[in-house]
């Protein structure tokens, strides 16, 4: 199967109490230390064979042991084949070359995309329902973030028009608002990130490709929220310096 022997040596033909681990199953087993010569259970590990990957969709979940065939291994063993070419076409053959090597044998042969296919269903389901959640969070957080920052730069229409009326710059009206709302989004975004970090490591069980910090999605978080505090405190506060500051000033 041109998986590569790292360490060690192979197995013999028929060879009993002897076994060969996968590079993942060996660090996860036996962490800084040497496999070579360590036992599993009553086999002795003779070597290091690299990672392979047959239904495991995650890398760090594809641990592999490998024995030599024993005579009663052989009623539930399951042979691999590998193909030179597209397997789609061959299962037919493999099952008539079953048939004429012993009669009795009724062979299931499957396809390994297809089996992969058939694990990765509950995984997709899986981060198809997080992804739905997420983005409802996400427009629900938009919607009210939306609205408190509208609401609180509504609220100083009066205080807009008096800076105005004294004759500040819009420039700096609308900073003066902006950093109002800088250290609450920042605090709001530091908690969310940490909440996030903790949630990612129950996400990471289930869900592949899923680590304790992802870089892109963080910084899509943090854009999407300010782009949305922004505009928010830009809309009133604009509408306000459009306003006639006597009129503002009579009104409040």
């Amino acid at each position: 199967m041109s998986i590569p022997l790292l360490r060690g040596r192979n197995l013999l033909p028929g060879e009993a109490n002897a076994v060969v681990v996968s590079e993942s199953l060996a660090r996860r087993q036996w962490p800084g230390e040497d496999p070579l010569g360590k036992f599993w259970d009553k086999d002795m590990v003779v070597g290091v064979a690299g990672n392979a990957r047959m239904n495991a969709w995650d890398p760090r979940n594809a641990m592999e042991m490998y024995h030599s065939a024993q005579i009663e291994d052989m009623p539930g063993m399951v042979v691999v084949v590998k193909t030179a070419g597209a397997p789609d076409g061959l299962t037919t053959v493999v099952k008539s070359i079953a048939e004429d090597l012993d009669p009795k044998v009724f062979p299931e042969i499957h396809l390994l995309k297809a089996d992969f296919q058939r694990n990765m269903v509950p995984v997709e389901a899986a981060a198809m329902g997080a992804s739905l959640l997420g983005m409802a969070a996400l427009l629900l957080a938009s919607l009210g973030l939306g609205g408190l920052v509208t609401y609180a730069v509504s609220e100083r229409k009066k205080e807009i028009a008096i800076r105005i009326a004294l004759g500040a710059r819009p420039g700096h009206v609308l900073s003066a608002i902006l950093r109002q709302f800088l250290w609450p989004v920042v605090l709001g975004l530091l908690a969310g990130f940490a909440g996030t970090a903790a949630l990612s490591r129950v996400l990471r069980r289930i869900l592949y490709g899923v680590g304790n910090l992802d870089p892109l999605s963080y910084v899509g978080a943090l854009g999407v929220l300010v782009i949305i505090v922004t505009i928010a405190a830009l809309l009133p506060a604009r509408r306000a310096l459009k306003l006639d500051p006597m009129r503002a000033l009579h009104y409040e």
